[in-house]
């Protein structure tokens, strides 16, 4: 099985299961977050926030467009997953709302920039 290459804000369908506790599981989009350079680490890991259609109202997951689905970005459940999970792009392609990739870096950077 080949790894992809991904860049930030591109949309795949990924794998999560298996899954403990309360982790989101199943087959469902995905976005690539973090820097180019994340993006490039050569450890076949990315950097994804898994996506749900179900809107708790919750800060910390922003609405989300997957082409034309609405949806949210489930900023709560940022996880590091090997490359080799990603199954398909997404037919969205990537988040291109400026507005949506603020909302969805705002509520990362609030979960976990680190107070000193």
């Amino acid at each position: 099985m080949s790894v992809p290459d991904v860049e930030p804000w591109q949309v795949w369908w990924v794998q999560l299961n298996p899954q403990l506790g309360h982790e989101q599981a199943g087959r469902r989009p995905a976005i690539v977050v973090g820097t180019e350079l994340a993006c490039q680490i050569p450890n076949n890991l990315a950097l994804v926030v898994p996506c749900t259609h179900t809107d708790r109202n919750l800060p910390w997951q922003p609405p989300v467009t997957l082409g034309t689905d609405p949806g949210v970005a489930m900023c709560d459940q940022i996880k590091a997953i090997d490359r080799r999970r990603l199954q398909k792009r997404h037919a969205c392609g990537s988040i291109a709302d400026p507005g949506q990739r603020e909302a969805i870096t705002r509520a990362l950077r609030e979960l976990i920039t680190i107070e000193v």
